[in-house]
């Protein structure tokens, strides 16, 4: 199992092979969206899908060396709670289970494998 996320220099390394790829806060969170939308994550979470509404375009706008000030900690915890989250569940093995029930939401929303 991963070990817990504690700054977003170490999500970004998480994220990404390169974490230079990301220029801003805002880069990170969608990545970690983006990641938090597969099939295996959704399956069991999805509370990240408001993330980026949560938290201010100051934030989302600052660049990632700058963003564990103080200023941002409430919204540095957001992120970090979310990442905690969906990590291992991206890293888990899917069983039966999941399988169906990530066919299963896949055919309610209407969406083609």
């Amino acid at each position: 199992m991963t070990e817990k996320i504690e700054s977003l220099s170490e999500l970004a390394s998480q994220l990404s092979d390169n974490p230079f790829d990301f220029r801003t806060v805002g880069d990170v969170v969608d990545s970690l969206v983006d990641l938090g939308n597969t099939d295996k994550v959704y399956a069991r979470h999805d509370d990240h899908l408001g993330l980026t509404s949560d938290l201010s375009n100051a934030f989302l706008r600052a660049p990632l060396a700058e963003a564990d000030s103080p200023e941002f900690e409430v919204e540095v915890n957001l992120v970090l709670e979310q990442a905690n989250t969906i990590i291992p569940l991206s890293e888990r093995t899917l069983n039966e289970d999941d399988l169906e029930e990530i066919a299963e939401d896949r055919a309610r929303l209407g969406l083609k494998d």
